[in-house]
């Protein structure tokens, strides 16, 4: 739900965001090999505010080693024909656990990034595979 006195369209991207990670972690969960472009469509705004799978519609564009190569791809200008687009790779992570001893390492985890973009602006969310049930939610000014 939204917070009091935010409005739907500043929240757009955020909501798309949040609803294209529900989808691909009900689906694919954290098996991304390479970044992804998808398209997206917005069925019912009001619906994205509860995560409803029907809200919108993700298209798969195309795929490749990163963003650039996937903004090089051929598919990659149908994207503007859609509401938004979507962007989804998984990533390694470092934890921050406070200083480290000298000769020790960072912790680092498998992370899950979601980058939107659409007309109204930007939002990242970022999911880790240790705590899935902890979204990493970021809006985009």
């Amino acid at each position: 739900m939204l917070s009091q006195g935010v409005s739907t369209t500043a929240s757009l991207p955020l909501l798309l965001a949040r609803w294209v990670d529900a989808r691909l972690h009900d689906s694919i969960g954290f098996a991304l090999t390479d970044h992804r472009l998808y398209g997206l469509e917005v069925i019912d705004a009001n619906a994205l505010e509860d995560a409803e799978p029907l809200a919108a519609r993700m298209s798969f564009i195309a795929q490749g080693v990163d963003e650039q190569a996937l903004l090089a791809d051929p598919e990659s200008p149908r994207v503007v024909g859609f509401d938004g687009a979507a962007f989804a790779w998984t990533e390694w992570r470092t934890v921050a656990d406070g200083p480290l001893r000298p000769g020790q390492f960072p912790v680092r985890r498998r992370a899950r990034v979601v980058q939107v973009l659409c007309r109204e602006g930007g939002a990242t969310v970022t999911r880790f595979e240790h705590h899935p049930d902890v979204v990493v939610l970021a809006q985009a000014s």
